[in-house]
């Protein structure tokens, strides 16, 4: 019943801050980001709860505690006074993607050390799992005709690591959690969100005038807190 209820606090919260933060990004919208950021970062320690003291899970709450620090700064736009001072806005934007990359290199150690305790890694599904990942960033890139110019090599790293968590999400779907499918559908189904949430920032990134709408806007954020939300959830069901 409490994971019904933080779901649909979830949803509620996540759509009230995809509506009230386009066109523009404001203070309403912030507060409603705020609290969809907070339902899944106690959604993650509710789950650990039942795991307290576990590596895995501690790992998982702080990079979910990451991801809201995150979604402070790269929604803080609304309280920047001076809204021509791009260099303010640019280093809140930044400090949030370090935050954002912070939890993510968590989620990749939290996986990568139930793989060598289950001793689970698989270099087949491993490389199948991250080119499969690759594949689909760059191939959506091209046919969608993103113009990305000189950064398309950092695309091209950071869509590698989000690879790499996909493929490290397999080799414990697939080895590491017999009998177990909910644990196999969260490890499969979290990481392969947020390949489908940062593929669309990156169109609302690079091609504003084309992509820059609600309809993109809504799976960005609507796969990035679901995915939050499975991460959480894995805390108390990969054992």
């Amino acid at each position: 019943m409490i994971y019904i209820l933080l779901f649909i606090f979830e949803a509620v919260f996540a759509v009230l801050f995809i509506k009230a933060g386009y066109p523009q990004a404001t203070k309403k919208g912030f507060a409603f980001k705020m609290a969809a950021s907070s339902v899944f970062l106690a959604n993650g320690i509710f789950s650990a709860c039942s795991s307290w003291g576990r590596a895995f899970s501690a790992l998982i709450v702080t990079a979910l505690a990451l991801g809201l620090a995150g979604d402070i700064f790269l929604t803080f736009d609304p309280f920047i006074k001076d809204k021509n001072d791009r260099k303010k806005s640019a280093f809140f934007i930044l400090l949030g993607g370090v935050f954002f990359l912070a939890g993510h290199i968590l989620y990749m150690v939290a996986f990568a050390g139930e793989i060598k305790a289950r001793n689970v890694f698989s270099p087949l599904v491993f490389a199948l799992g991250a080119a499969g990942g690759l594949i689909f960033v760059f191939a959506l890139i091209f046919i969608l005709r993103v113009k990305t110019g000189k950064a398309i090599i950092p695309i091209g790293i950071y869509a590698a690591a989000i690879s790499c968590m996909f493929a490290m999400g397999l080799c414990l779907a697939f080895k590491g959690c017999p009998g177990n499918p909910a644990a196999k559908t969260l490890l499969i189904a979290a990481p392969a969100l947020f390949i489908i949430s940062d593929s669309s920032l990156l169109l609302e990134f690079f091609e504003k005038e084309r992509f820059n709408n609600m309809t993109v806007r809504s799976i960005n954020l609507g796969t990035y807190f679901l995915a939050q939300m499975l991460f959480g959830l894995m805390a108390k069901y990969v054992i």
